[in-house]
């Protein structure tokens, strides 16, 4: 088996996509190992999220400005008093804002206490100080992002080794709960990119797949079956190994053991008794070793 050490980010990302053939390879190190790949992964993805999300304002709104303009409806304020313009309540784009400010209007009023604003006062602002409000922006939606995938990656993943354990238990194989979950991580990393790409699109081109988040969870679940049983048959094939080992030294031992006795006989000398209770011990140990070999690979445990 390779070290783990020694594979790098980049070859990790690969064999949990490509490579599940060398998952054995991850049952090997421990669970922090796989924890720290998921936290990359995310931070990386939080990134490809924001920017997307910045690219998306600057490439169909060109500004933060007129983006703001498309989502907020027209309202005025002052004297402690809301007031939204009733088509804008009713618009897709704009109804969603419309609710929140009804619903934090109190929050917001002990703020601004007799103040006058409008719409055109924000956008005004907005105009003024785009730069900074985009750099604002884009930290919270980094790190809404980061908290985000982490939770979901999280779900997933756990749900992901609760198969993983039916399906060890059908396989007869003993796993310690932290490697189950380490795989897990990995035989969900593709759920995760694919849920991100299918979240870009949503925003850029409106696209919505009903039934896609029980396919994209299905990928883990079969990620983690595939990967279970390629683990058993390495697991058989290191046994049948084994047991080629112990059969050819046993035939070795045998073959030395007529070789000694047909030299005595030449010679007509009778073996030591010391020589023969040491062979006699040593071919019981033999036998005993012989019962002792597995011939299933039942109960075998990572």
């Amino acid at each position: 088996m390779k070290n783990t050490k020694s594979i790098g980010f980049f070859k990790r990302l690969k064999t949990a996509i490509f490579g599940l053939e060398n998952y054995i390879e991850f049952t090997a190190e421990n669970f922090r190992k796989s924890l720290g790949f998921m936290i990359k992964m995310i931070l990386i993805l939080s990134l490809v999220l924001v920017v997307s999300n910045v690219m998306y304002i600057y490439t169909r709104y060109q500004g933060l400005t007129n983006y703001i303009d498309s989502i907020v409806p027209n309202f005025t304020y002052e004297n402690n008093e809301l007031i939204i313009d009733e088509n804008d309540k009713k618009d897709d784009n704009k109804k969603v804002i419309a609710q929140l400010m009804e619903q934090f209007h109190a929050t917001y009023g002990e703020v601004l206490t007799e103040q006058k604003v409008s719409k055109s006062d924000v956008l005004n602002y907005i105009t003024q100080n785009e730069n900074n409000l985009m750099l604002v922006m884009s930290v919270f939606i980094f790190f809404g992002e980061l908290l985000d995938l982490f939770i979901f990656w999280l779900m997933v993943a756990l749900i992901t080794s609760l198969v993983g354990m039916i399906i060890l238990t059908f396989s007869r194989i003993k796993m310690k709960y932290s490697k189950l979950l380490s795989l897990s991580i990995y035989a969900s990393t593709l759920t995760v990119i694919l849920t991100v790409l299918y979240t870009i699109l949503n925003i850029y081109f409106n696209i919505y797949i009903e039934i896609f988040d029980y396919l994209s969870l299905l990928i883990a679940y079969i990620y983690i079956t595939a990967v279970i049983y390629m683990i058993k048959s390495d697991l058989i094939k290191q046994q049948l190994e084994l047991i080629k080992i112990a059969t050819v030294q046993a035939q070795v031992k045998e073959q030395m053991k007529k070789e000694e006795d047909e030299g005595i006989n030449k010679d007509g000398k009778k073996p030591k008794d010391d020589d023969s209770s040491n062979d006699d011990k040593d071919e019981g140990k033999t036998e005993e070793n012989d019962n002792k070999m597995p011939d299933e690979p039942d109960g075998s445990e990572i």
